[in-house]
């Protein structure tokens, strides 16, 4: 392509962003016949919606666990190919790093979004009961719960199947697992 022909084109597709710009301003915009009578009826609370079941919560469980076991894999991958041989010393670091990554899976997507990458394969959002993504101090005490439970191959987590439908990690850190 030449170069005439190339700024011919440019200055075309310029001029087509402009036109949709000053189009996009022209349309008048629609404004909704009635407003919600309360804020309640805007959105559902963690009330109007569906708790999560038992099934959802463990394959998200798995999956999120999954990704911990490929990371962890990952890990001792690389010091192989570094010609590197783990010795038994070596394994509280190792733990640590696992910890660290651990922390920032979990506690990161819940205090910004809601959710860690399991949950949102399954659908699942973790709410606090005003509509919002947990603070960091909730999702914090939901992550450390979240360890308790593996830690105790999975007991507290049996939780979740009494009349509540709360796990541990649901009544540590005051959340509740819903179905989006």
């Amino acid at each position: 392509m030449t170069a005439a022909r190339r700024a011919r084109e440019q200055a075309t597709l310029f001029e087509l962003d402009l036109d949709e710009e000053e189009a996009a301003v022209e349309e008048p915009m629609e404004l909704p016949l009635a407003a919600p009578a309360s804020r309640a009826q805007a959105r559902p609370t963690v009330a109007q919606t569906a708790a999560a079941p038992f099934r959802a919560r463990l394959f998200a469980g798995l999956v999120d666990l999954g990704v911990h076991v490929a990371v962890a894999a990952l890990a001792l991958g690389g010091a192989r190919l570094l010609e590197v041989r783990p010795a038994p010393a070596q394994l509280p670091a190792f733990a640590l790093l696992l910890l660290v990554f651990s922390l920032f899976y979990t506690v990161v997507p819940l205090a910004f979004w809601g959710k860690t990458p399991g949950m949102a394969a399954v659908g699942l959002a973790c709410q606090a009961g005003d509509d919002l993504p947990l603070t960091f101090a909730e999702a914090l005490r939901r992550w450390l719960a979240e360890l308790v439970t593996v830690a105790a191959l999975g007991l507290p987590g049996l939780l979740a199947l009494g009349g509540a439908g709360r796990s541990l990690a649901d009544r540590w850190s005051g959340s509740e697992l819903v179905v989006e």
